[in-house]
């Protein structure tokens, strides 16, 4: 960065200075408090001329200059330390120049404005994620927008301010009781939301804000539940592959759509967007939506043969709310899933228990629960299944899958058939 001084007007008597800032490719022209008579303006060395005894004032005035053009130094490299790096443009300069200088009062930092801003930042691609050091992906960005929209009802229903001081566990209380009672979400997903408030009070510390820090508690815990959801095991999914729905188009194409997804292991974002050009030869490579990461997963006979049925392609995709609309009305055809399953959630703070059919409980999420499950009671080692599941440890891949007591016992019992030795003879 090169900072010189120069005055406005050198062909009048008196003239204010500015200094014309380059820095990477790009210049600013900051203008200063500072003016003096131009007679004692030295161009060459851009300081007051030293000696001269019609301005005696002459040391403090370019001591002043001095020490500002250390301060626009500093300032321009706090606000690369301060930003990961990013180039300030000319206008961005200018405004925290006008706030170290004094020009202007710095504009206090909210939590609601900091919310807005990493919002904004995350949209433009321009936020990391520590986990995945990758920019935050589209669904991501879009959860994170309806945590500040229930953070902002929140603050209007219990009339309470929010802000970095005011976010204690107190506020965690409210917060929880207000998303279960009024909004009536369930304990996985109020989780969700307290895991980002805990992000963005985390980043903000690191910044240098000053924040409560009840936030880093065990007591501000991230709510949750082990959740039902159910899984369809072999002998189901076989049972909707030999459907015949001939006779109405749209459920066969989503019955072949959701197969797919039962065999890949895959979310409903990627196994909905499969194209001939994510396969190649008996393996399909493609790089997961929400993670970014690449998998490559075999191409599983089921999958195969639907390919070969849509002449090399895949089916093609609806709407994941149709789809599971759809899926339900495929589940009543078989027989076998009107039978009856327990289901134990939570509503409004208390247990429940119900029983519904297990058709009415497919959903498309359910063919990424299936792969995992039936490929884990087939003997698959675990550390295979998580590398497509994408799950980062075996605790949460064993959370994830559904098995059963009596389905344990089954696998226990394969393995020691697989073990065991030929009896001898004498």
């Amino acid at each position: 960065m090169e900072v010189r001084y120069y005055l406005k007007r050198p062909k009048d008597s008196t003239s204010t200075i500015f200094a014309r800032i380059s820095y990477e490719g790009q210049q600013l022209k900051y203008y200063l408090s500072e003016s003096l008579q131009t007679a004692y303006w030295d161009a060459i060395t851009q300081r007051a001329l030293k000696g001269n005894k019609a301005f005696p004032e002459y040391p403090e005035f370019n001591a002043r200059l001095d020490i500002l053009e250390h301060t626009i130094k500093n300032t321009y490299r706090k606000y690369r330390n301060d930003n990961d790096q990013k180039i300030p443009s000319p206008e961005e300069l200018k405004e925290v120049l006008d706030i170290t200088t004094g020009k202007k009062e710095k504009k206090r930092v909210t939590f609601f404005s900091y919310f807005k801003d990493f919002n904004n930042r995350s949209e433009k691609g321009e936020r990391i994620s520590p986990i995945t050091k990758k920019p935050t992906t589209f669904n991501t960005n879009k959860g994170y927008g309806t945590t500040l929209n229930h953070l902002e009802a929140f603050q209007k229903v219990y009339q309470r301010k929010i802000d970095f001081d005011t976010i204690d566990l107190q506020f965690h209380t409210d917060f929880i009781n207000y998303l279960t009672k009024t909004e009536k979400l369930r304990p996985n997903t109020l989780g969700t939301h307290i895991k980002r408030i805990i992000t963005v009070m985390g980043e903000a510390k690191s910044r240098g804000i000053v924040v409560n820090t009840d936030f880093e508690s065990s007591y501000f815990f991230k709510p949750g539940e082990e959740t039902d959801a159910i899984y369809l095991d072999e002998i189901e999914l076989k049972l909707i592959e030999n459907l015949d729905l001939s006779n109405d188009l749209k459920l066969d194409r989503i019955r072949d759509l959701f197969l797919v997804g039962c065999y890949t292991g895959l979310r409903y974002s990627d196994y909905s967007t499969l194209s001939p050009e994510h396969i190649t030869g008996d393996l399909i490579e493609i790089r997961q939506t929400k993670t970014l990461d690449k998998v490559v997963i075999p191409v599983h006979p089921v999958v195969q043969r639907i390919r070969n049925k849509y002449n090399g392609s895949l089916p093609k995709a609806i709407s994941n709310q149709k789809m599971n609309d759809y899926l339900k009305d495929i589940g009543k055809k078989v027989e076998a899933l009107e039978k009856m399953v327990t289901v134990t959630y939570m509503k409004g703070g208390n247990t429940m228990t119900e029983s519904f059919p297990k058709a009415s409980l497919i959903s498309t999420h359910t063919a990424r629960r299936s792969f995992a499950t039936n490929e884990y009671l087939a003997g698959t080692p675990v550390i295979t299944i998580m590398a497509i599941t994408g799950h980062k440890t075996e605790k949460a891949f064993l959370r994830y899958i559904k098995v059963t007591p009596s389905e344990h016992a089954k696998l226990l019992k394969m393995h020691w058939e697989k073990r065991r030795v030929a009896p001898s003879y004498t």
